[in-house]
């Protein structure tokens, strides 16, 4: 490492240090004394997609657990009026007491935002714990610090800030970036919250197990042979590999006996339905044909999925499917990668980290991973699948243990 390099890197030490610092200092102005009592009524406060929030699950699951009587709400927005987000993914689950969104357009004015606080005031919440966005600059937390204490919180905490904008490519070759999952459980480690085993929490329930069933069977899969999912779709650009690749590795996953099943929300219906044309009769699509709920019940079916970055990796992780997953080289590196036993297919190219949304070189991160490696990682891990199971196409043991 070059003298230059490494003065930056003391600098980006420091300016983490020197944030966090000013966080705690804010924090300890608005909270001078932490009240001795348990806390009756907790809110969390979570914004984001799908992937956002079931990376957090494992945290909020943490919360349950260290305060099993407590009254616990989640706030959150998923940004845009027609996004999905937490309330989707949460639907059935009954270890949250109320879930409150907001859109942008709610609180694009201060009626809006008064509104809000008003609904957060009538909670009196005793303890008030964030779950800040990685990409959370030093300026939104101290927003949403000042936000909590306007709401009446009587303490609160989890402010942290996690990446700066400051020399991303160093960062990514110099620095360790945890997982979401991993981050999110060490800033209520440092909270006084235990982590503990990583659960997700999701609720099995027999509609929702039938509702997967029978959509299964409707597209004419029996589980005779092992099932893998393909994810192909994903909200940035940056993120997509290219459908001709997705069917020749369709292609060489069924001449190995498998059953493929193409899955995706409503905006890539017509890109499976191609793709599962151009593999063949082993694979059919479901895009657009599930909930979230049935969604994560049908990939706990499934030996694999393959994806991208994009919200389907964490559900598969979430309920103890295995993942190959393709994952662009736009972000700090680590941060978006499903948490578990998975294989992550990630190229180093030289404009790595650009943390673009629109990719002025063709994708080339994603154009460098090759159908090759991605059937032979696809192989490796349905052989360790196999081995686990005995030969049978079975519920992973993983997914037994998370799902009620």
């Amino acid at each position: 490492m070059s003298w230059s390099a490494k003065l930056r890197l003391s600098a980006l030490k420091m300016t983490y240090a020197g944030a966090n610092a000013m966080l705690f200092g804010l924090r300890r102005v608005l909270w001078p004394i932490r009240p001795a009592r348990k806390p009756d009524s907790i809110c969390l406060y979570r914004i984001g997609n799908v992937g956002d929030t079931v990376c957090a699950l494992p945290a909020m699951r943490a919360v349950r657990r260290a305060y099993p009587a407590a009254r616990l709400v989640l706030l959150t927005s998923p940004g845009h009026a027609n996004m999905p987000g937490a309330r989707d993914v949460l639907e059935g689950n009954d270890w949250l007491d109320d879930v409150i969104v907001y859109r942008d357009t709610d609180i694009a004015t201060w009626a809006g935002r008064w509104r809000l606080l008003r609904r957060l005031r009538q909670e009196r919440v005793d303890l008030w714990i964030e779950l800040p966005n990685v990409r959370a600059s030093i300026g939104r937390l101290m927003r949403n610090m000042l936000f909590a204490r306007l709401s009446g919180a009587r303490w609160g905490g989890g402010w942290r800030l996690s990446t700066v904008r400051l020399w991303p490519r160093l960062q990514s070759d110099f620095l360790q970036f945890p997982n979401e999952v991993q981050r999110l459980l060490a800033i209520l480690c440092e909270e006084g919250v235990d982590g503990g085993e990583v659960e997700y929490g999701y609720a099995r329930q027999p509609e929702i197990s039938a509702a997967a069933a029978y959509i299964l069977a409707r597209a004419g899969i029996e589980n005779a042979r092992p099932l893998v999912a393909i994810a192909t779709g994903a909200k940035r650009t940056t993120n997509r590999w290219f459908s001709e690749r997705w069917i020749d590795v369709g292609r060489a996953l069924a001449a190995s006996d498998h059953e493929l099943v193409l899955v995706g929300g409503p905006g890539e219906i017509e890109l499976c339905k191609k793709i599962a044309e151009g593999i063949g009769p082993a694979a059919v699509t479901m895009a657009g044909q599930t909930t979230l709920p049935v969604l994560a019940e049908v990939l706990a079916r499934c030996s694999l999925a393959l994806c991208v970055d994009s919200g389907v990796q964490h559900i598969a992780a979430a309920v103890g499917t295995p993942c190959v997953s393709l994952v662009a080289a736009r972000d700090y590196r680590g941060k978006w990668h499903p948490h578990g036993t998975h294989i992550v297919i990630e190229k180093r190219v030289p404009c790595h980290t650009c943390l673009l949304e629109r990719c002025p070189n063709d994708n080339l991160c994603m154009r460098e991973i090759t159908v090759a490696e991605v059937v032979a990682a696809a192989m490796q891990l349905l052989r360790q699948s196999r081995t686990m199971t005995g030969g049978r196409h079975s519920l992973p043991t993983s997914a037994k243990a998370i799902l009620k």
